[in-house]
């Protein structure tokens, strides 16, 4: 099974790899400066989070460019910082086209949802009795779901086919659906994979950010005793969960891509289509 083979090829290029680690714990380090700032002074909290939403949108693809192109080489070797700069580079014009064009349709999707969703809270908070009224608010709200999850399932190797196969902002979201069609199942086990461990790392360093973080809005001076070195802990398992998730998990996502995309690399119609 793809999933399998690529998962066993993760250790050995992560041990051959340090780098990627590393680079992952510098993004975890941001992270965790961003969280922390908002936890002593929220005002410039905010306005360092509104930065990191620019730089997020604008910045992702050269990252994106840059770190499956780094998971690349360690499958087979090593990798260096230099292929990381060249390939983000390289890149980075189709990576911003493909991910301004899944940002914006899943926008437009996620609008729509919000718009049924506060219809049917409308039609329930005016007292309206109409049974066929909500069923039909509530089918529609989940068609409009299950589409952003299959829309989000169908382009979620676009960035594998920019770097690795050189396709263009749009050809990318063409190939990474027909590559999803041929090989549903695997793509599907991947995807939950993904989301749980994603969704553990998560869970976890949320619970531990409730327990460690002083509240909101303190201030250094007003900070309890001990409250630096929660912070301090805090970031560390910050740091920690994203350079060995991250680190892992692009392994992961590039092995399983090859996985999937070799015995289907040479059929015309999927490049074409």
């Amino acid at each position: 099974m793809a999933v399998g083979t690529a998962l066993r090829r993760v250790p050995a290029a992560l041990a051959r790899n340090p780098l990627l680690i590393v680079l992952f714990g510098l993004f975890g380090l941001l992270q965790a400066i961003q969280v922390l700032t908002q936890q002593i002074n929220p005002i410039v909290g905010l306005a360092i989070s509104g930065v990191m939403i620019l730089v997020y949108l604008f910045g992702l693809p050269f990252l994106q460019g840059g770190v499956i192109k780094m998971a690349d080489e360690a499958l087979d070797g090593t990798t260096s910082l230099a292929s990381f700069v060249a390939a983000g580079k390289e890149n980075y014009v189709s990576l911003l086209g493909a991910t301004l064009a899944v940002f914006g349709g899943l926008m437009v999707l996620g609008i729509i949802i919000n718009v049924v969703v506060f219809a049917g809270i409308f039609v329930v908070s005016t007292g309206m009795q109409s049974t066929v009224g909500l069923v039909i608010v509530g089918a529609i709200g989940l068609l409009l779901g299950l589409l952003y999850l299959a829309f989000a399932f169908v382009i979620q190797f676009y960035p594998q086919e920019i770097v690795l196969n050189d396709a263009g902002a749009l050809d990318s979201l063409k190939q990474s659906y027909h590559l999803v069609r041929a090989h549903v199942v695997s793509s599907a086990g991947f995807l939950v994979i993904a989301m749980v461990a994603g969704g553990l790392i998560g869970v976890v360093v949320g619970l531990l950010s409730s327990v460690l973080l002083p509240p909101t809005g303190m201030g250094v001076p007003g900070l309890p005793q001990g409250g630096v070195l929660s912070m301090v802990g805090y970031a560390v398992v910050s740091v920690l969960a994203m350079a060995l998730g991250g680190s892992t998990f692009s392994l992961f996502a590039v092995a399983f891509y090859r996985e999937l995309r070799g015995p289907i690399a040479a059929d015309a119609p999927m490049a074409s289509a």
